[in-house]
């Protein structure tokens, strides 16, 4: 995890209802590649 807040963000996080279909893919592809892309500035820093 990046943050320690899903617990704040998504109430469905580690329950009953935490499943494929209340998942938000587009959302995480967008993050990973925001993660991407800080890395590898921090990496040639």
């Amino acid at each position: 995890m990046v943050t320690d807040t899903a617990l704040l963000r998504y109430r469905h996080y580690h329950k009953p209802t935490d499943t494929p279909d209340q998942l938000q893919y587009g959302f995480f592809a967008e993050v990973v590649k925001g993660i991407s892309r800080a890395t590898v500035m921090l990496a040639q820093d």
